[in-house]
């Protein structure tokens, strides 16, 4: 294949050629085109295909209007990059030139590295996030079986870079972002614990214990449970000044510096010691 090719599904879907933009306007094509990119290099059956794109209810020729389907987005294309095998077609890419491999990819990687190589993984890997994914794909199917495992992987590597700031001694800074964050997600307890941490690391413990409230409440509205060990322990150790959630004593706090100097601080607070 000589073409280079990009697929974005990060977000709404998106697809480049040769740097170029191509628009893939048809609803019917961005299905068909986002459920091969997800499994770029196998085949997707034409059982699942017809499900993505027309629920439980295809049409009586729904074999024909696929095989037309997806000649459209061959065309779309503008390289013969799918190819047909018996009860299925393939995305003949490799996975690397689809947003949510790259993403993977580099997620897992910042596992392994050392603190400070992670944190620049992480930023590179969440900057493949674009919106939510598969948004405005026109696939209650497809999303529904999909859009939930990625948002979590967002969440995990999301998570993962703020234990990495708060290891390298920044907390005010992140409490924007950690609000954002309860917001949309008020049930998710792992958020809360890690606003509590930097907001009593900002020197706001009274905030601390006053966020373990709205959560609980929030939990026992919503589910009829109060929190979970962990945050209770998180709340024992706010309350007591337990020396275990204190701010890392061989870091100073930035004086929220912006963009490369904030990393190349961080870069130097995160290094391991040799």
């Amino acid at each position: 294949m000589g073409s280079d090719l990009e697929i974005g599904l990060l977000g709404p879907v998106r697809v480049v050629l040769d740097g170029r933009p191509v628009t893939v306007a048809a609803p019917r094509r961005q299905v068909a085109l986002s459920a091969l990119a997800l499994t770029p290099g196998r085949a997707v059956s034409t059982a699942t295909l017809t499900r993505y794109l027309w629920g439980e209810e295809p049409p009586a020729l729904a074999r024909r209007a696929l095989s037309t389907i997806v000649t459209r987005v061959r065309q779309d294309l503008g390289t013969d990059v799918i190819s047909s095998a018996a009860g299925g077609y393939t995305l003949a890419v490799p996975r690397h030139t689809v947003d949510v491999f790259q993403f993977r990819t580099l997620a897992c990687e910042a596992r392994y590295a050392e603190p400070a190589t992670a944190l620049d993984l992480l930023d590179r890997a969440l900057a493949c996030w674009r919106g939510r994914p598969l948004q405005d794909v026109g696939s209650e199917w497809l999303v529904a079986e999909h859009a939930p495992g990625l948002t979590e992987e967002w969440y995990a590597a999301t998570e993962r870079r703020i234990d990495l700031l708060l290891a390298a001694g920044v907390h005010g800074d992140l409490l924007p972002q950690l609000r954002d964050l309860t917001a949309q997600q008020p049930l998710r307890e792992s958020l809360w614990g890690r606003l509590m941490v930097a907001l009593y690391r900002s020197g706001r413990q009274a905030e601390a214990l006053e966020t373990y409230q709205s959560v609980r409440e929030v939990l026992v509205d919503q589910l009829g449970v109060g929190p979970g060990e962990e945050l209770r322990s998180l709340h024992r150790a706010v309350l007591t000044n337990d020396p275990a959630i204190a701010a890392p004593v061989t870091v100073t706090r930035p004086t929220r510096p912006a963009g490369r100097d904030l990393r190349v601080r961080l870069r130097a607070r995160l290094r391991p010691r040799r």
